[in-house]
């Protein structure tokens, strides 16, 4: 049945028959009924897909999540281009999406709890498709699987069968930037910026990166995302902040803190207009940084940057 708003299910599966059970039946609905499908998952599962649905898996568009979506924060906009791409008065259309793998790491696992709530925020309004969020709860802790009842206005069942999520609500779109990140380290560096610092900042990013051993493109990418965070303090924060780096687990996190608060709970997932001067800042580090975190409170805003070590 095409979906008349937006339908935005979990299914958990503990095996390859489980996953092939709720997926082949709801891609298999919307092939017959002439709907397109996008469907972003890892090589793992794509394969079982393409293996098990044969020669329809050429009606089918496979996009790998596990490159594409490394940044949770990239997802909604890939889905944003499918939704814009098929929008047709009266037709339907649907998505497979995989946001959560096996060796996510607590802090990647927490910004897709995120963006699994804001899929609600972004698509709510807009026209009728149907997104499927398979989960493996054979493998994933039971606080991951729990999180998602409270992100997934229905649970799928087998066979195209489904419910709604006992834990859902109909204003159950927590605030994206609650919480704090984890402490970083004391004896972190860190230097206090403003709009005559600016160039400082840039040293700054730039000393680390090169510590840190990055590559000239990967430093260059670090240095322009640190750049367009500071001067976003400087614009929107109280005119300065304060910006440390350090390594960790195999990355160079930066992180700036100033005294603004964020509003828009879908900044930086939102593809800028080419020809608007400002409000590309979060947008490029999402581009840019393989992992963005973003707390922000009356308090004040930290956003901290992650770049994989070369």
């Amino acid at each position: 049945m095409t979906a008349q708003t937006f339908r935005h299910e979990v299914a958990f599966y503990e095996d390859a028959d489980d996953y092939l059970a709720t997926t082949i039946p709801f891609l298999r609905e919307g092939l017959e009924a002439g709907e397109p499908a996008l469907v972003a998952v890892g090589p793992a599962k794509t394969a079982l897909l393409r293996g098990e649905l044969g020669t329809d898996a050429e009606r089918v568009r496979f996009e790998n999540i596990e490159e594409f979506g490394r940044n949770p924060a990239r997802i909604i906009p890939a889905w944003r281009d499918f939704v814009d791409d098929q929008e047709r008065p009266g037709s339907g259309f649907r998505g497979i999406g995989e946001p959560v793998w096996l060796g996510r790491d607590s802090a990647e696992i927490d910004e897709c709890q995120r963006h699994e709530s804001l899929l609600n925020v972004a698509f709510g309004d807009g026209p009728g498709w149907a997104l499927l969020c398979p989960y493996d709860s054979g493998a994933l802790p039971d606080p991951v699987l729990a999180a998602t009842l409270h992100s997934h206005p229905h649970i799928a069942g087998e066979n195209g069968d489904g419910s709604p999520s006992p834990a859902w609500g109909e204003n159950d779109c927590p605030d994206p930037f609650a919480g704090e990140v984890p402490a970083r380290p004391g004896d972190a560096p860190e230097i206090r910026y403003d709009v005559a610092a600016l160039h400082e900042l840039r040293g700054f990013a730039a000393r680390a990166a090169a510590e840190a051993g990055l590559s000239d493109q990967r430093a260059e990418d670090l240095i322009f995302a640190a750049s367009e965070l500071a001067a976003n303090s400087v614009v929107h924060g109280g005119g300065s902040g304060c910006a440390s780096a350090w390594r960790e687990s195999g990355a160079l996190l930066f992180e700036t803190r100033d005294h603004g608060r964020i509003e828009e709970p879908l900044v930086g997932r939102v593809r800028p207009d080419p020809t608007q001067p400002k409000g590309r800042g979060l947008w490029m580090a999402n581009q840019l940084c393989d992992l963005v975190q973003i707390r922000s409170s009356d308090a004040g805003t930290a956003v901290r940057l992650r770049v994989a070590l070369d």
